[in-house]
């Protein structure tokens, strides 16, 4: 992801992950402290530099609540 809401940010470190080491930074939950991903800061490996800025939020961690409508939104 580009950009998120809510959510604060850890400590940066590199972590070997996966597909190489990054330097990453755990993100939490603003409301309950939960870790929810992680951003990245840096990817060593060339063909990884795309992730660079971006988030990781893992799936089982998010909630959709959307019980509004867009034209409430903008005429709000």
């Amino acid at each position: 992801m580009h950009s998120a809401v809510n959510l604060k940010m850890g400590k940066r470190e590199d972590r070997a992950l996966l597909t190489g080491v990054h330097t990453v930074a755990d993100v939490y939950c603003m409301g309950c402290n939960d870790r929810m991903g992680w951003y990245y800061h840096k990817a060593s490996d060339h063909s990884q530099k795309y992730k660079e800025g971006k988030y990781l939020l893992e799936r089982e961690r998010l909630v959709k609540e959307n019980n509004w409508k867009l034209d409430d939104a903008r005429s709000g």
